[in-house]
C-alpha cells in the first residue's frame, strides 16, 4: 500500500517540476524576447541619433559651401587686378544657380552620406501663401481649363482661411459633407502638398500636373525671373506677352535679366510727353519690384540618409535664406 500510495505523490512531483521547467523556459524567452526589443530600440534610437547628427552636419557643411559662393563671385564680367577681383554686379552669374549641379553627390558625414536637394524658391508658388488670382493663372497655364483653374483656385482658398463661407464656386465643410467626403476643410494651410488630394474637384492626374510648380516650405512670394518655369512668370502681376517675350528670349541668348527699369523700358518705357505710357511704365516696374527677384534668395534643402541599401530614408527640410554680405541663415525648418 506504502508503495502504490508513493507512486501518485511522485507523478504529481514530476508534473510539477515539468510544469516548472515550462515556467522557467517561456519566463526565459518572454525574457530574451524583451532583451532582444529592447536591444532592437536602443540600436534604432542611436541610428536615429547618429542620422541626425548626420543631417545637422550635412546642412552646417552645405550651408557653409553656398555662403563660400557667395564671397567668391564668378562670371564673365569678373576679371583680376592687381591681385583682388574686380566685378560688374548685375551681369554675374547667379552663384546660386542650378544648385542640385553643385549637390548632386551629396555630401558624407563622416561614414553616413547624406543626399541633398535643393528648389529655389523663386521658382515656385507656396500653395498657402498664393493669392487665388496667382493660383487660377498658374492652373488655367497648366490645365488649359480656366473654369476648372478658378474652381480649384477658389476651393484651395476655402481651405486655408478660417472662415465657413464659401466663395462662389469654392466649398467649405458643407460642400464636402454633401459630396459625402470624410475628410473637410482645415481651416489653415496645408502640411504638404499631398494634402491637395483632398480638395474637392482634386484628381490624380490634377495634382501631378501642377505638383512641380507648387510648395509649402517657406514664405517666399517673389518670383525669380531668371529661373522661374514660364507658368510662374505668368502670374506675376504686369507679366503682359511683351514682357515674357523678353525674359524668355533673354534666356535663350544666354542672358539675363539685369534690372527690372530695363526690362519694363524694353517693352513700354517712358516717352516723352505721353503720360499714359509714362504711368504704365511706372505701373509695370512697381509691380515686378514688388513681386520678383533677379536671382535666388531663399532655397529650400531636403536632406536625407542614403540607406545602405535602399533609398533615402526621411529627413528633414530647411529653407536657407542668402544676405548681400554673403551670409546666410536657415528661416524656416521642418
Amino acid at each position: 500500500m506504502c508503495r502504490q500510495s508513493r507512486r501518485p505523490r511522485r507523478g504529481l512531483a514530476l508534473l510539477a517540476a515539468l510544469w516548472l521547467v515550462v515556467m522557467i523556459t517561456t519566463a526565459g524567452l518572454q525574457f530574451a524576447a524583451m532583451s532582444r526589443e529592447r536591444r532592437h530600440l536602443a540600436l534604432s534610437a542611436v541610428d536615429r541619433g547618429r542620422d541626425q547628427a548626420a543631417l545637422e552636419g550635412a546642412l552646417a557643411t552645405v550651408q557653409a559651401r553656398l555662403e563660400s559662393a557667395l564671397r567668391t563671385p564668378t562670371g564673365p564680367a569678373s576679371r583680376r587686378s592687381a591681385g583682388r577681383r574686380i566685378t560688374a554686379g548685375p551681369s554675374l552669374v547667379d552663384p546660386w544657380r542650378a544648385l542640385d549641379a553643385q549637390l548632386g553627390d551629396g555630401v558624407r558625414v563622416g561614414d553616413v552620406l547624406v543626399a541633398v536637394r535643393s528648389t529655389d524658391l523663386g521658382t515656385v508658388l507656396n500653395v498657402n501663401l498664393a493669392g487665388e488670382r496667382e493660383l487660377g493663372v498658374l492652373f488655367g497655364t497648366l490645365l488649359r481649363d480656366d473654369l476648372l483653374a478658378d474652381r480649384l483656385a477658389r476651393r484651395i482658398a476655402d481651405w486655408r482661411d478660417a472662415d465657413t463661407l464659401s466663395r462662389a464656386s469654392g466649398a467649405e465643410a458643407a460642400e464636402y459633407r454633401r459630396a459625402q467626403r470624410s475628410v473637410v476643410p482645415t481651416n489653415g494651410p496645408f502640411r504638404a502638398l499631398d494634402d491637395l488630394r483632398d480638395v474637392l474637384g482634386m484628381t490624380p492626374e490634377i495634382l501631378a500636373t501642377i505638383r512641380p510648380f507648387l510648395t509649402v516650405d517657406g514664405t517666399n512670394v517673389r518670383v525669380n525671373l531668371n529661373a522661374a518655369p514660364e507658368p510662374i512668370l505668368r502670374t506675376l502681376p504686369g507679366m503682359s506677352p511683351p514682357v515674357l517675350a523678353t525674359i524668355l528670349a533673354l534666356r535663350s541668348a544666354g542672358r539675363r535679366v539685369e534690372s527690372i527699369p530695363a526690362l519694363a523700358g524694353g517693352t513700354r518705357g517712358p516717352q516723352p510727353g505721353n503720360d499714359a505710357a509714362a504711368g504704365a511704365y511706372r505701373a509695370l516696374v512697381r509691380d515686378l519690384t514688388e513681386r520678383s527677384l533677379l536671382d535666388t534668395r531663399e532655397v529650400a534643402l531636403e536632406f536625407a540618409v542614403v540607406g545602405e541599401p535602399g533609398p533615402p530614408t526621411p529627413g528633414m527640410v530647411v529653407v536657407l535664406r542668402r544676405f548681400d554680405d554673403g551670409t546666410t541663415d536657415v528661416r524656416w525648418r521642418r
